[in-house]
């Protein structure tokens, strides 16, 4: 009977070794991307962290040997973790202009970038750490290979947290589609048989008044789940070449038709330019239409103007929006871009919150100034 037991015991633990083995195997490695015109950089790199495991997960490498081709690779492959990037390779600052263009022109937010220069004085620590997203700063020198392991440990459990914040933002914003959806079906039936009831009633009765405030909260209501629904449903900030000055044209045209229902006869000083942005048109619309109805409401009562300017350089699309309204206060302005802030009673307060979401997800710049001598100014860059 003991020598019965002892058998199923070791085949228990048999067993048990290769189920975790298995599980094992299926967990997908890390990918690396080692950017270095010098093989032996890549030789060596790929020797030290050979046998290197975070989390279960070994390390797949791909290698690129100049700024134009790591840009290559990280523009058709978004499962890389880390990029462990050479400063001087066929420019003496190639690879800060990688790392520049990997947040800004490729829109990546999420690979770690690990700097590593044998020349210190031609990219100064702080002046890196301080311009650019980078998740460490090293001199080849110093890099020993249990620093490596560290700073690859560092940069991984940063890619990993920031991949799940991404997740959660995902999933909050399906609950939010899911949300809205449930209290406009409800908010339709309200309606419904409020006018159902108003039939019953003589228009002038206090009851008819009532169900009209219902049927009209109802509605603000119904706009308020519209723009959370539009506000959730801006998933995937595409990279498209857009021609921006017909796109442009169109939104000014809706602009005016706005300020026509405001009542309000605005002098638009259009100065357009044509550029290709890297954007898809329905949501670079949708940011500059926001822009421009958060400039003609707030423009003057009398003499009201709105201004839309676009300048373009060799890499880079400025647009200036500004309108000669009151301007926005001081106090105000860390909060113009949150959910339902607003100053105008009878609006929702979601536009900047969408614009703000654009800009956020294509990692555009977008500032916020006072005019001369008063008004406010939106100085939105986006890449050509």
């Amino acid at each position: 009977m003991q020598d019965t037991e002892l058998f199923a015991d070791d085949e228990l633990l048999f067993t048990g070794e290769d189920a975790d083995e298995a599980s094992v195997k299926k967990l997908e490695p890390w990918r690396v991307l080692i950017v270095d015109d010098e093989p032996d950089v890549h030789a060596m790199t790929r020797m030290v962290l050979g046998d290197y495991a975070f989390e279960g997960r070994s390390l797949d490498f791909v290698s690129a040997f100049s700024g134009e081709e790591a840009l290559g690779v990280l523009k058709k492959d978004f499962s890389i973790a880390v990029v462990l990037l050479d400063v001087v390779m066929e420019t003496s600052t190639a690879g800060l202009d990688v790392a520049r263009r990997i947040r800004t022109f490729i829109n990546n937010s999420l690979v770690r970038i690990i700097l590593r220069t044998g020349q210190p004085g031609i990219a100064p620590e702080h002046k890196v750490i301080t311009d650019l997203d980078i998740n460490d700063y090293w001199q080849k020198a110093e890099l020993t290979s249990q620093r490596l392991n560290t700073s690859i440990t560092t940069a991984l459990r940063s890619y990993r947290d920031l991949c799940k914040i991404e997740q959660n933002r995902v999933s909050l914003a399906q609950l939010a589609m899911s949300v809205a959806h449930q209290i406009r079906n409800r908010t339709m039936t309200i309606t419904g048989f409020a006018n159902l009831a108003l039939r019953k009633f003589e228009v002038d009765s206090d009851v008819a008044q009532y169900l009209n405030t219902i049927t009209e909260e109802s509605r603000r209501l119904e706009e308020v789940v519209d723009s959370v629904s539009e506000y959730a449903s801006i998933d995937n900030c595409d990279h498209l070449n857009s021609e921006i000055f017909q796109l442009l044209e169109d939104v000014v045209s809706d602009t005016k038709v706005f300020a026509a229902t405001l009542g309000k006869k605005v002098d638009f000083v259009v100065s357009l330019k044509r550029a290709v942005v890297d954007s898809r048109a329905d949501l670079f619309k949708k940011v500059i239409l926001e822009l421009l109805k958060n400039a003609v409401f707030f423009s003057d009562d009398v003499s009201p103007q709105v201004e839309l300017a676009v300048e373009v350089d060799s890499e880079l699309c400025q647009i200036r929006i500004s309108d000669n309204g009151p301007g926005v206060d001081d106090i105000d302005l860390p909060y113009i871009y949150d959910p339902f802030f607003t100053k105008r009673p009878e609006a929702v307060g979601m536009g900047l919150s969408i614009v703000r979401r654009v800009v956020d997800g294509y990692n555009w710049t977008l500032e916020v100034s006072h005019g001369t001598p008063h008004g406010a100014v939106f100085s939105l860059t986006v890449p050509i």
